[in-house]
């Protein structure tokens, strides 16, 4: 009797473990995904990255200036502001990514560079840090929390003033 239970239970374990393993999760390849994402920001037009970001006006977007933008619509606008000054821009995904994935929502850390070209002809380069989560909306994955940062500048190395080293102290000559 406690060899059937056994026998069984090791069948039904087995049963089980097949079922598992035949539900394959469906896995996503967002690194063409970021990259279109950062090359629609080149083109320093939103109307061109808006396809890419959910328009829920409760979503929070951290980027460089200022600070937070609350929904799209927000996020858009103040872009428009900080890239008046810009004739054009190339920005690149550098380094390793890193993009994790549950049915319905990923998140990913990338690290980047930017060249913008001022409408002076002044360059302005950057290296940045990227932290996006997307959420699954039908067939299309959408941006609905974002965080754009870049490192801040090492400190100057402190004034070290030079080593002087005191006269050894001489016995008065008798």
């Amino acid at each position: 009797m406690i060899r059937r239970l056994v026998v069984a239970g090791l069948l039904l374990a087995g049963v089980l473990s097949a079922q598992d393993k035949s539900k394959k999760r469906e896995t996503y390849d967002f690194q063409p995904l970021m990259t279109q994402v950062w090359e629609a920001w080149s083109t320093l037009n939103p109307d061109n990255a808006a396809r890419f970001y959910s328009k829920d006006a409760q979503r929070t977007f951290f980027d460089l200036s200022p600070m937070k933008y609350t929904g799209w619509t927000e996020y858009a606008a103040g872009v428009k502001k900080v890239f008046a000054d810009y004739s054009s821009a190339k920005f690149t995904l550098t380094g390793t990514s890193h993009v994790a994935q549950r049915p319905t929502i990923a998140w990913a850390t990338a690290t980047g560079h930017g060249t913008l070209t001022k409408k002076t002809g002044a360059k302005d380069d950057l290296d940045f840090r990227w932290t996006v989560l997307w959420e699954k909306s039908g067939d299309d994955w959408l941006i609905v929390h974002e965080h754009v940062s870049v490192p801040m500048a090492a400190p100057r190395p402190a004034v070290v003033p030079p080593v002087t080293t005191a006269k050894p102290a001489t016995a008065p000559k008798k």
